[in-house]
């Protein structure tokens, strides 16, 4: 690891900006990707996912497309069934997700 700070730091740090911003997987990605410095991007992938997990169960964060005009429309299905999406679409980026890649994050409002 390359810094002092932990998964639950950023997932708290997460569900802190969720509840005013939208998070872009992408963003979260990068969170890891620098406290995991030296990672393969599947082991980000990997530990981004599992960091999601618990966030998403519990409704602390949700995951939804972005429409016009800056609306939501919330993805279908159980915590795992979403984390399953975004592994499959991840994996089919063939690169790291950028702004607007897979899915955005938002939280209780």
């Amino acid at each position: 690891m390359s810094d002092q700070r932990t998964v639950e730091d950023m997932q708290r740090g997460w569900a802190r900006d969720a509840m005013t911003s939208d998070l872009g997987l992408w963003w979260l990605a990068a969170d890891i990707r620098e406290w995991r410095l030296g990672a393969t991007e599947d082991e980000v992938r990997q530990e981004t996912l599992s960091a999601l997990r618990p966030l998403l169960a519990s409704g602390t964060l949700r995951a939804v497309h972005l429409l016009p005009g800056g609306a939501f429309a919330p993805w279908a299905g159980t915590a795992e069934e979403q984390l399953a999406r975004m592994d499959a679409e991840w994996r089919g980026l063939g690169r790291r997700p950028d702004l607007g890649d897979i899915v955005w994050l938002i939280g209780a409002r």
